[in-house]
């Protein structure tokens, strides 16, 4: 028998992952990225992206297999994990991966929420199917490196639609010429450009990753068939999206911790583009160390990776999606407000006059010697001086990691959007004991204020 091809080693990984002998501290983590996302979504469902999505959901008739979260309605599965996968990335405060250079959680766990609702599987085993889901999204992300994103593919949408499949075949128990028909079909649909950065159709790219996911193992299920090795060779996945030699073996990685154990999953605290917290780390600094007002500004030079430059650097933005990803809006409203948070991205402070006119006094430098998560803010004030603040990660990074503590004050203040303050920390409670539920029928319950 030949070398297995890398589609065929994403199945036997899939169908053989044992999730019993699971480390306890791989359920803690992965519960940690549950929570973070539900709550990300439910602020998300308030954004205009998210008020679409529940248009939509309420357009919808029949069904009624998973719940629409922050709501009682149901919808068909399938649909619940695309209006909830939307959500969850409508404000860019969900979790990213850096092996896969993208945002895994916003893909999987509304699938995996959807697929657990509708078969009333446990809360355990729906953080199995978390786990296994990221491995193999991770996988494919280190046989990639940054190729894929620098030829302007979004991570989030190529390799989360697998990762879904990944989770849900493992929830539906596919067998291993199943699970190989699933993954050819998530190839044939995965999908997701970089250009829509800065628009609602970004968010749109997790939940159609989620929706899809689901779906291609729901029908290699029902029997559809796709080719075997959908990711290998000529016109396959890593041709269209890679373009470059690759290893197969790369896949096996014997001997690795889980992906959820190392390196992990990166928590946001502000609600932007992961590229620019170390930028406002290190000019929140300055300001609460070194006492900087935004009138005794001259110019703000701000280094960072020449990547970053080619999607970050907006110099005039005037809605807030817009402003998600502009290095000089976020950079002048961290001076101006003393904090970046959810209001600080409405349209009314897009457009306030003192940021942008801060705005106009910030530069961009291109710095390799960084790294890709580093950055350095320089300030030069009208009196002459000058204050700087250098940093290799941001907080929230798998060196500089938030506490459980603040990971929960996170999701009540993100669910307080739809719920008050004292269902929301009851819902955070019972996210943080979702391994301990025979099904999710409890939870879903304190999603929504009745």
């Amino acid at each position: 028998m030949g070398k297995q091809s890398l589609t065929e080693r994403m199945a036997t990984l899939i169908c053989g992952f044992a999730g019993t002998v699971i480390p306890e501290e791989a359920f803690y983590r992965s519960k940690i990225a549950v929570m973070d996302c539900v709550g990300v979504a439910l602020a998300g469902s308030r954004e205009p992206v998210g008020r679409i999505m529940l248009e939509y959901a309420r357009s919808l008739t029949g069904g009624g297999e998973a719940t629409i979260w922050g709501t009682a309605h149901k919808v068909v599965a399938v649909e619940a994990a695309l209006v909830n996968g939307t959500m969850s990335h409508a404000l860019d405060y969900d979790d990213m991966n850096r092996s896969m250079l993208g945002h895994p959680s916003a893909v999987m766990v509304p699938a995996l929420f959807a697929v657990a609702e509708k078969m009333h599987l446990s809360g355990r085993k729906l953080l199995e199917g978390y786990i296994i889901g990221l491995e193999v999204m991770a996988r494919l992300g280190r046989i990639f490196g940054p190729q894929a994103y620098e030829k302007s593919w979004h991570p989030t949408a190529i390799f989360g639609i697998i990762g879904a499949c990944a989770s849900t075949s493992y929830l539906l128990k596919l067998s291993y010429d199943q699970t190989l028909n699933a993954i050819g079909i998530a190839a044939s649909e995965a999908s997701g450009i970089k250009k829509n950065f800065g628009s609602m159709t970004k968010s749109l790219h997790a939940g159609s990753a989620a929706r899809k996911g689901m779906w291609a193992a729901m029908l290699a299920e029902k029997g559809l068939t796709a080719d075997c090795r959908a990711l290998d060779g000529t016109f396959g996945f890593m041709e269209m999206f890679n373009g470059r030699p690759y290893d197969p073996e790369a896949a096996s990685e014997s001997g690795k911790p889980l992906e959820i154990l190392e390196p992990g999953l990166v928590f946001k605290q502000y609600p932007c583009c992961g590229g620019l917290h170390s930028l406002l780390d290190n000019i929140l600094s300055l300001r609460q160390n070194e006492g900087i007002k935004p009138e005794q500004v001259a110019a703000i030079e701000c280094r960072v990776h020449p990547h970053k430059i080619t999607y970050l650097d907006r110099p005039q933005v005037r809605e807030s999606l817009e402003a998600k990803f502009s290095i000089q809006y976020c950079v002048a409203a961290a001076l101006c407000y003393g904090k970046v948070g959810l209001d600080h991205f409405s349209e009314q402070s897009v457009v306030r006059p003192e940021t942008q006119a801060l705005m106009k006094k910030v530069r961009i430098t291109a710095s390799e010697e960084l790294g890709g998560f580093g950055s350095e803010v320089i300030v030069r004030t009208l009196d002459g001086r000058e204050f700087s603040s250098t940093l290799s990660e941001p907080k929230g990074s798998l060196s500089f990691p938030l506490t459980e503590g603040e990971l929960l004050q996170k999701f009540v203040d993100c669910a307080m959007m739809t719920m008050s303050s004292s269902r929301a920390e009851k819902a955070g409670e019972a996210l943080m004991g979702i391994e301990a539920e025979s099904n999710l029928e409890n939870i879903i319950k304190l999603l929504f204020s009745q």
